[in-house]
């Protein structure tokens, strides 16, 4: 070779000496770079050994997230269908055992009533290939998808013990909402009308029912959206802000509302992210949420309302919220839903409703050619907006779907579009008023490979949501944050 014999060696007849300017050429060769497509790596580059991190970075609900599903007691289930009275009087009025000396007593007994809950079933398929337990780059795949596995039936269970309802889904358990409101009564629903919960009075209102005369309980805990928790600490009177501890230091500037101190005991506030509102993504249309959704909804293509049509009518009656602030255009869109997820929507034919002051909005619901939907969700937007942008919409109420025919809802401003709930329960453990009742713990159910080199397993787990008194617990309903970035109303 050349610097065998090159007098630029030095003489030196050493296989391998360079020259400088050789040097400088291997050593910019040698350069790792930091190149990270894989086929155009050069040089260096293409002898660095890929760096793969074995720690997994996700912004993915963790346990601490499932708020109320890790406070509820959880009871085992001794059969899909468990039983249990449920008392609602002890017999007789108050005055009523007062007598003569000798009369006779008036006959009386303890008022019940046979409650039945439907255990509900819950599972999701996993697989990964071989390959991929084999290679370098997670350091364990199925322990991985075995953990999102529980997170997937976590989130469902998290989110239907606020908003289950079981005749929309007749798969899923009914949640508080649906079985407080079930119970009929005005005292246990308290209705915002689009105002933010940023005031003591209704949680106040909430803890005296419970405490009150035939319902006999304490309201312990206040499930909130961080949207509600973010008006408590701006907008809560500061003389609210008391040491429930005796500990003068944890009060400071800026301290958030961690409790609400009443007559009948300090009722603590959880943060809950699965509670919905109009600042997250849960309430916008379904197939907007995120790519894989929209997908989903086009494949759900087999059971997308065949027409929807809404019309104004001047005559919403005495329960019309349709106030003169609240008069103008509104588009409003549908989707059918299923245990299969939503479809795309389906707009009203003619655009944007006109709703005077006093009257309604008649939305009539053609089912589509297969039947398969089992509900539907009515999507509304803003006041006076004309866009008929999907995303500027925000989910209003969920229907069932009526068995034979077109199904028909009225919207008298009774449901807000956007809004979200707040859930004064009693958990303490004494009373035994609410409990998620499990006929199964949560299984891994080794599956066959029939005919591809994968690792498949089901995941499953059975329960429902038992409110065993549901006179003890309140919702605090239809709540506009000041926070929120979408309003339903001009002046909201």
């Amino acid at each position: 070779m050349d610097f065998l014999t090159n007098p630029n060696t030095s003489g030196l007849g050493v296989a391998g000496e360079m020259t400088s300017q050789q040097l400088q050429e291997l050593q910019k060769s040698l350069q790792a770079g930091y190149g990270s497509d894989m086929a155009e790596l050069q040089g260096g580059s293409a002898l660095r050994i890929q760096s793969l991190d074995t720690t997994l970075q996700a912004t993915v609900q963790d346990n601490k997230h499932f708020a109320l599903f890790n406070a509820l007691a959880k009871p085992k289930a001794t059969a899909v269908l468990d039983e249990w009275s449920e008392q609602k009087s002890i017999g007789g009025w108050l005055g009523s055992t007062f007598n003569t000396q000798d009369g006779a007593a008036m006959e009386t007994h303890g008022e019940y009533q046979r409650m039945v809950g439907k255990v509900k079933y819950q599972t999701t398929y996993r697989k990964i290939p071989i390959v991929l337990d084999r290679q370098n780059n997670l350091s364990d795949p199925v322990a991985l998808e075995t953990v999102n596995g529980t997170k997937q039936l976590l989130s469902d269970i998290e989110f239907g013990l606020f908003e289950g309802d079981d005749e929309v889904l007749p798969l899923s358990f009914p949640g508080i909402t649906k079985q407080i409101e079930d119970l009929g009564s005005t005292d246990h629903v308290i209705d915002m009308n689009g105002q933010p919960l940023d005031k003591v009075d209704p949680v106040m209102k909430a803890a005296q029912t419970v405490f009150g005369f035939g319902n006999f309980g304490v309201i312990t805990d206040l499930y909130i959206p961080p949207s509600i928790q973010t008006d408590l600490n701006n907008h809560l009177d500061p003389a609210f802000r008391v040491a429930l501890d005796n500990t003068p230091n944890s009060i400071a500037y800026g301290t958030h509302v961690r409790a609400i101190q009443t007559s009948w005991g300090a009722i603590a506030t959880r943060n809950d992210v699965f509670i919905r509102d109009a600042e997250g993504y849960l309430k916008k249309p379904f197939e907007v949420r995120n790519p894989i959704l929209l997908e989903v909804a086009v494949k759900n293509a087999n059971f997308k309302p065949a027409g929807v049509t809404a019309v104004a009518d001047a005559s919403g009656g005495a329960s019309s919220r349709w106030n003169a602030d609240r008069a103008g255009d509104y588009v409003y869109a549908v989707t059918g839903i299923n245990k299969d997820g939503e479809t795309q929507a389906v707009f009203p034919s003619g655009g944007a409703v006109t709703v005077a002051a006093g009257g309604k909005v008649v939305i009539t619901i053609t089912p589509s050619a297969a039947g398969s939907e089992t509900g539907y969700v009515i999507y509304r937007g803003r006041q006076d907006s004309a866009s008929t942008e999907l995303h500027d919409l925000r989910e209003m109420v969920r229907v069932p779907k009526e068995q034979s025919g077109n199904t028909v809802y009225e919207d008298i401003c009774r449901a807000i579009p956007g809004s979200t709930s707040a859930y004064a329960l009693n958990l303490s453990a004494a009373d035994h008023a609410i409990a998620w009742r499990q006929f199964l713990p949560m299984l891994k159910i080794p599956m066959a490979a029939v005919n591809s080199p994968i690792i498949p397993w089901l995941q499953m787990i059975c329960g429902y949501l038992r409110i065993t008194k549901r006179n003890q617990h309140v919702v605090i309903k239809n709540v506009v944050p000041r926070s929120a970035s979408w309003k339903p109303f001009t002046n909201a």
